[in-house]
């Protein structure tokens, strides 16, 4: 009895699966560094939600920097206070971006620039609060 030619067997991917290309980057799927990098997201628009607030009782020109020895070397009106909340986004952003590309090779490069992104927040709102003179207006 002559059997019919059997085809090799192949693996076929289910039709519902989504291709490997289409799989989410790991860093999308680290819990910690998500939750890292949104609360300093959430410190950022808190510090810009904050100057809003204090922004009608600052005085019209304001010193925003300082040397070493604590003396004023940069004086601005006060609609340059919003420089500190842009600059803190940009070093966010930048953290992030680095953080993703390096996710896949060393994980822990990614959590210190996630800490350093939240540490740079809290520095950027004790440099706020200096500036402004605390949370209440006088």
């Amino acid at each position: 009895m002559d059997s019919p030619e059997i085809a090799p067997y192949r693996v076929r991917r289910a039709p519902f699966a989504p291709p490997e290309s289409a799989q989410p980057p790991r860093f999308f799927l680290d819990r910690a560094l998500l939750i890292l990098f949104a609360v300093a997201l959430a410190l950022n628009l808190a510090l810009a939600i904050f100057l809003f607030w204090r922004f009608d009782s600052l005085p019209d020109v304001l010193p925003l920097h300082f040397d070493a020895s604590g003396f004023p070397d940069r004086i601005d009106s006060k609609a340059g206070i919003f420089a500190i909340p842009i600059i803190a986004f940009i070093v966010l952003v930048l953290n992030t971006a680095l953080a993703g590309l390096a996710h896949h090779a060393e994980r822990a490069a990614s959590v210190l620039l996630a800490f350093s992104a939240l540490l740079v927040e809290a520095l950027m709102w004790l440099g706020a609060l200096n500036i402004v003179g605390g949370f209440f207006p006088a």
